[in-house]
């Protein structure tokens, strides 16, 4: 009984960590063969800061239906469904323009479901590890995106970029067969009574407001630093292999925060300190985006700064939901709310920074809005911290 109960608890890590690395990985790295796309479907390169967008709106549109819908199928099942969506659009966006525009909407419909019900299973199957777990999947994240967003690359070059894009996601069926003994053996709460805790609305609770338009700001500075980066780099003189680097860099550098953000928001009463530190990081980096230079360290420094700070304030909020919430349902409904919003007006910042720098000829406008944002956003998760939960 003891050895099946950890085999399932190895399933149900093994899931996780899996997931994460499918949250970011199937879009972000496209940005570093956006040239290619472009040119293959004979499109201009800043309209395909769409595939970026159009998963953004899916997590803000959909996000708040996805606790109704898995009241009914629950949570496990409802990974399952999100998976075998998640495949079909990652193969049908390499057949034409069109097919990639139905693709990565179909991947930001999947990736919607993840990212909110990912926090909800967590607190309820393991609610003794909300920190570690955090941590592993945001570390999965940070470095799939990396591996990706330099090998798609030199596979490009190798094949094409359809061929590219076909080799990296196999990973998400690998995904789904490791996740297919948790829909039929799922992992009880160690706490039964989280599980059985009075359900409770957030949505009119000024609190998570702050927490969404926090969540909105920092969540927005990553999509315009994911889809841009590589483009800017090469704009001020890098190669196409050297900004292929700079974006590997970007996921790679998050990875330290992904892992100990976690941690530390798990063992802190207030975590102010995190805000501060991760919004200074960012906005170093936005600034120092506007030095016209191609120099690779310089390069480096700057995107060590972004990827640390974007990575350290997503990670606290993925942490937050379920440290600022007392039972699984309100941590669901806490996710959904502030992903569905927040996401909606984080969709703006690719394709409004794409083409305030079309309009002005210079990414300087577009960084300097960038920067502002951060300054907003910090704000608001200063104000989302001065109480220790999210209740009505």
């Amino acid at each position: 009984m003891q050895q099946n109960k950890s085999l399932k608890k190895a399933f149900l890590i093994a899931g996780i960590i899996l997931l994460g690395a499918c949250m970011r990985s199937p879009f972000t790295a496209l940005p570093s063969v956006i040239t290619e796309i472009a040119g293959s479907f004979h499109v201009p390169v800043t309209s395909l800061g769409m595939l970026t967008t159009i998963p953004l709106l899916c997590f803000g549109i959909l996000s708040s239906f996805v606790p109704l819908i898995c009241r009914r199928v629950g949570n496990n099942v409802a990974i399952l469904g999100a998976l075998i969506v998640l495949i079909i659009g990652a193969y049908t966006r390499v057949i034409s323009y069109s097919a990639l525009l139905i693709g990565t909407l179909l991947i930001g419909i999947a990736i919607t479901f993840i990212n909110v019900l990912l926090p909800a299973i967590i607190t309820e199957q393991l609610p003794n590890q909300v920190g570690l777990m955090t941590s592993l999947y945001g570390v999965a994240l940070d470095m799939f995106s990396a591996i990706f967003a330099y090998v798609i690359t030199p596979l490009t070059l190798l094949f094409n970029w359809q061929i590219a894009v076909m080799i990296l996601s196999t990973l998400v069926i690998i995904t789904l067969l490791v996740w297919l003994p948790n829909v039929h053996h799922p992992v009880h709460p160690v706490n039964k009574q989280i599980k059985l805790a009075k359900h409770q609305s957030v949505w009119h609770n000024w609190r998570a407001w702050c927490l969404l338009l926090y969540m909105a700001g920092s969540s927005m500075s990553f999509y315009i630093t994911v889809t841009w980066l590589p483009t800017i780099a090469r704009n001020h003189g890098m190669s196409s292999n050297a900004a292929s680097i700079i974006a590997g860099f970007l996921q790679l550098f998050s990875m330290p925060a992904a892992f100990v953000i976690p941690l530390w928001a798990s063992k802190m009463a207030k975590r102010n300190a995190l805000i501060w530190g991760s919004s200074i990081l960012t906005a170093i980096g936005f600034l120092g985006l506007m030095l016209p230079t191609n120099n690779f360290a310089y390069y480096t420094i700057m995107t060590l700064c972004l990827g640390l700070g974007t990575a350290a304030s997503y990670s606290l909020i993925m942490t937050l939901f379920g440290l600022k919430t007392k039972n699984p349902n309100t941590t669901r409904d806490l996710s959904g709310m502030v992903q569905s919003v927040g996401y909606i007006i984080a969709a703006l910042g690719p394709v409004s920074t794409g083409w305030l720098k079309s309009v002005t000829n210079t990414w300087d406008w577009s960084l300097l809005v960038s920067f502002l944002v951060v300054v907003i956003c910090t704000i608001f998760g200063l104000l989302a911290e001065k109480q220790p939960y999210i209740e009505n």
